[in-house]
Formats: structure tokens, sequence, C-alpha cells
């Protein structure tokens, strides 16, 4: 059977008092289980992603983040965090990171200042560089924005690619 405690009892304190009846067999508290996380992403797994790693960690690295560590303990981040990548463009549609990338909820894709903020179509975030909604021009002048993004916030635990410090976190693109 399944007792709650009266208020101020603790767990403890009933389970003495449990153990004495000749009718109880055992007695054992309802445990709290959290899934813990560990990645599995491929360059994770080969030792790539170093800097994910603590001193706690294994392998180990007494410099590196310890984002392994706090993914061992459940902390994988939340869709409800938003950040700002601060960079050159993003690749939206990346594998690792579409998932995670922020939609603008008020101003979808039809030539229309929708949210009134002054740009046009800012759907995933805005094109400092060039004035445009544009966050992902392609070739190599998005390569960093997309690295820096993927460090942030790639999606982890997928067994593909990389893994952020985030696995779950929205990422709104500010492309200068």
């Amino acid at each position: 059977e399944r007792y709650r405690l009266p208020k101020g009892m603790t767990v403890e304190q009933a389970m003495k008092i449990l153990a004495q009846n000749p009718d109880v067999e055992v007695v054992e508290p309802d445990w709290v289980v959290k899934a813990l996380a560990s990645s599995n992403d491929t360059l994770f797994l080969n030792g790539a992603l170093w800097g994910m790693y603590g001193d706690a960690s294994t392998p180990a690295n007494q410099f590196g983040s310890g984002a392994a560590e706090a993914w061992a303990a459940g902390a994988t981040g939340s869709s409800q965090v938003l950040v700002g990548v601060i960079d050159e463009g993003i690749d939206v549609r990346h594998p690792d990171l579409a998932a995670n990338i922020w939609v603008n909820p008020f101003d979808p894709a039809d030539g229309i200042d929708n949210d009134g903020n002054g740009y046009i179509d800012d759907v995933n975030g805005w094109d400092f560089a060039n004035n445009d909604a544009s966050v992902f021009d392609g070739g190599t002048g998005d390569v960093h924005g997309t690295h820096v993004a993927g460090t942030i916030g790639a999606q982890g635990g997928n067994g593909a690619g990389v893994a952020g410090v985030n696995w779950s976190v929205k990422m709104i693109s500010a492309k200068f």
C-alpha cells in the first residue's frame, strides 16, 4: 500500500512505525527517479568535443566547460530559454540546430512586418550586415556563426554529429 505522511512526520519516522507492525513485511520510501543524460553524439564520443568534458567526466578535462557533468546531473537545457547569437549567420536548417532555432510567432514570411518591429519577415532573427531577413547566406561567410550556435545549442543525445552545452534551447540569429 502507499501512504501519505501526516504533516510534520518524516519518511524515517513513518518507516520506523510501519516496520514495528507484524503485518508489514517490507517498508520502503517512494523514491523519486530522475533520468540522467549522457551524450551519444558521435563527435562527443570520439573526443572531438573535448571542451564539453570537465574535471569529473570521462575522459577528464580540467580546462573543459563541465557540460558533460551538467548533462549527467540531468541539466540539458530548456526550450523556454532564448539565446541571441550575435555573430555571422546560422544555418537554421542544420540537422543538429534546426529543432533549437527560434521561430518568430508574430511575423510569418509574407512580405509584411506583422509584429511591427521594423523588420519584415524576421522569422529566425535578422541579418544586420545586409539588412534583410536571411540569417544564413551559405558559403564561408556563415561558418563561424553556425559553429558558435552548435556550441551553444546543438541538439544532443541524438546519436549524430555534435552536442551543444544546451540540448534544448531557442536561438535567435543576430547576424553582423
